[in-house]
């Protein structure tokens, strides 16, 4: 076991950063990680001497971070911010499944900081869910061996017979009522803080990735809470590369002589580009090529134009799959991060551009299938 003390002073200068630790070795390096659904960068780094270690600087605005041992698995919640905190902790290293240095934090007992205690409280309520899920799953082990058996054999009569039995009901019962237990418990703590940072930070902390369905809840926050850096997070992963109305955000592509083109290049002389993020392995992104190409061909005379970019890893695939398609439009594979320019999280993802004024005229959905066709259909009508 390792007893793990951290200290974060009040200072109006900054933080300081101090911990004891007992059990790491000399030469650990631990790092403070902010929370959200990117892969973000340490903001603060320290190394580990005779047990112990040392961060200062400073914070802007309160920021959740995860604490943990770096490039290993695990870690313990922490608001940062300007102020004294200490914090105690055990932690216990085992292996994860891959072989990577996992870390668990436990008897975290943290003094001085109200706002980790107010993320820590609304932390035990998502706990308490997890041992619902526990029980529940106790509750059913057998019947879910016997159902993943069947479902593992392509038994579908068993699998039928056990989904129809009383117990299937009963678990399926049972299972809804937890899932509804779940979002309502999410939602009151979300709801109650529509005014602040806290509803966005809650719901990237409770939430594991979020879709445009959850537009209606962002949409539901105070100016504030969207202005907030949680806030900005969120709507980039509802509502990625932007909303309809909101500027078109510029990037550079390379073509295959490695000449830069920028988005404003490639949209000269057109008036609506419809930007394309694909990838060669993506079925839902093939489907959709088919109407995308029926769109090209009705108004390229008229100022239309399409930009794929391929996410692909392998170069030989993208091409491969530019050839099969015979796609007729500028094509690249993302060599530039365009996509995380854009957001981009999944594809197929498409943005509609308005080249006059370099807003969106719309994406995501609505950049799709017949919602693209009628709104083309509007604009060059």
């Amino acid at each position: 076991m390792i007893l793990l003390v951290v200290a974060l002073g009040a200072n109006a200068q900054g933080y300081t950063l101090k911990g004891t630790l007992s059990g790491l070795a000399d030469g650990t390096k631990v790092v403070l990680v902010p929370m959200s659904h990117d892969s973000e960068e340490p903001i603060a780094e320290a190394t580990v001497s005779g047990g112990r270690f040392e961060i200062s600087g400073t914070v802007d605005f309160p920021r959740a971070v995860f604490l943990q041992v770096k490039d290993t698995y695990g870690a313990t919640d922490l608001m940062l911010e300007n102020s004294d905190i200490t914090l105690f902790a055990n932690v216990s290293k085992d292996k994860a499944h891959d072989g990577k240095d996992r870390y668990s934090f436990t008897n975290v007992k943290i003094e001085g900081s109200p706002l980790t205690d107010r993320l820590l409280g609304y932390l035990a309520k998502r706990d308490e869910l997890d041992i619902l899920y526990n029980d529940m799953h106790t509750r059913f082990a057998d019947f879910s061996r016997q159902l993943g058996e069947a479902r593992g054999a392509h038994d579908q009569a068993r699998i039928d017979s056990l989904s129809n039995s009383e117990t299937g009901k009963a678990m399926g019962k049972a299972e809804k009522e937890f899932f509804d237990t779940v979002e309502k418990t999410f939602m009151d703590m979300i709801n109650a803080n529509l005014d602040s940072y806290w509803a966005p930070l809650l719901t990237l902390r409770l939430y594991s990735y979020l879709t445009p369905e959850q537009a209606p809840l962002y949409n539901s926050m105070s100016d504030a809470a969207k202005q907030s850096w949680y806030g900005k997070k969120m709507k980039s992963e509802i509502f990625p590369g932007g909303q309809a109305g909101e500027k078109a955000m510029e990037f550079t592509v390379k073509d295959d002589n490695g000449k830069a083109l920028t988005l404003a290049q490639l949209a000269k002389g057109k008036r609506y580009v419809l930007l394309d993020f694909w990838a060669s392995w993506c079925a839902p992104c093939r489907k959709e090529i088919p109407n995308v190409k029926r769109q090209y061909e009705l108004y390229k005379s008229k100022g239309f134009e399409v930009i794929s970019i391929s996410i692909d890893k392998s170069e030989e695939a993208w091409r491969k799959a530019v050839k099969e398609e015979q796609l007729e439009w500028p094509n690249f594979i993302d060599k530039t991060n365009v996509a995380k320019t854009y957001s981009v999280r999944a594809v197929p993802s498409m943005f509609l551009i308005d080249v006059k004024t370099m807003t969106l005229v719309a994406s995501g959905n609505d950049a799709r299938g017949e919602a693209l066709a009628t709104k083309l259909a509007e604009l060059f009508k």
